[in-house]
């Protein structure tokens, strides 16, 4: 029996869909379910002269689903975000020659993982995988960290990699300037106490005959943008109140500032939803602190085409 602080994640861009290649880099994750398999087993029952109601089993429409969550660490998780986002496209920093910039954008076709999951005996290795959703969160005092979603084609036994970790600290909350870290319709707001922002890509897998693995991947639904910010009540938050009354929309945008980087730089992640609107608000009655909470969906901008859109910089010259 081994030890489950040594259980290890790691993943590789494929070039296709499904076929599997042989991960090279290693991701930090918290506790948590992972990817599991559910074989959906079927057990066709019919009358024939016996007491037994199942005589003969098989495999049904196979899932390969589950979720990682981990802290924002910002250089290997720009290859779940390209899956997540569908477009990355990078470029070294204007002034710098080590530096890279790295655009997110929506797009149809999500390029996809295989992911080595080695948990003591056990490990397996996950074709196809494509991250179908990833919720950010901070608190005060904690770590930036993301739950990211994902379903795969296919699962096959493997021999576990040598695990390659990055050194790169993750993003905390103090990464989040007052200046200039979470802003609401163009304005930063020092009143943050906690925020979440999830974007969901609508992704499924679909079965077809031949095979109890997925046959194809596509976009049910369409993308979606939703968060939450808690605010410390004062004139500035409660106007946002106001704006949650009269359904004004508003931009929401995150920027994450951390260590020092080449001649002048940062390890930065940049989130805008250039369009949202509060579809709740509330601020409860409390002994303690006054706090405003106001829950947001994003809301596709006819302005700039986008629902949301992001930028990484961090050393990493191309996500390949």
């Amino acid at each position: 029996m081994s030890s489950g602080i040594l259980s290890k994640i790691s993943f590789k861009i494929e070039s296709a869909w499904g076929t599997a290649v042989v991960p090279d880099k290693s991701l930090a994750v918290h506790t948590g379910d992972g990817i599991q398999t559910d074989n959906d087993v079927q057990l066709p029952t019919s009358i024939k002269n016996q007491l037994a109601k199942n005589s003969t089993a098989f495999i049904g429409a196979r899932k390969h689903e589950g979720s990682f969550d981990v802290d924002f660490i910002p250089g290997y998780i720009g290859y779940f975000l390209k899956s997540l986002f569908g477009s990355l496209t990078s470029g070294t920093k204007a002034g710098e020659t080590i530096v890279y910039e790295h655009a997110l954008a929506e797009a149809e076709t999500k390029p996809s993982l295989t992911v080595e999951q080695s948990v003591g005996e056990i490990t397996r290795r996950f074709a196809g995988v494509i991250i179908t959703g990833m919720k950010l969160a901070s608190k005060t005092g904690g770590a930036v960290t993301a739950s990211f979603n994902v379903k795969a084609k296919s699962s096959a036994s493997a021999t576990a990699i040598t695990p390659a970790y990055e050194t790169v600290r993750p993003f905390n909350f103090a990464d989040c300037a007052i200046a200039t870290g979470f802003k609401i319709g163009g304005t930063a707001f020092d009143e943050v106490e906690a925020f979440e922002i999830e974007f969901k890509n609508g992704v499924e897998m679909s079965h077809a005959h031949g095979s109890s693995d997925p046959a194809f991947n596509f976009i049910a639904g369409g993308h979606e943008v939703s968060g939450k910010v808690d605010l410390y009540l004062n004139s500035d938050s409660a106007a946002k109140y106001a704006e949650y009354l009269n359904n004004t929309q508003s931009s929401i945008e995150l920027n994450l500032i951390g260590d020092a980087i080449g001649t002048a730089s940062f390890y930065k992640l940049n989130l805008v939803i250039p369009r949202a609107h509060f579809k709740a608000s509330n601020f409860p009655i409390t002994d303690n602190k006054n706090m405003i909470s106001l829950e947001f969906d994003g809301v596709y901008d006819t302005v700039t085409s986008k629902l949301i859109s992001g930028v990484l910089t961090n050393l990493t010259a191309a996500y390949t």
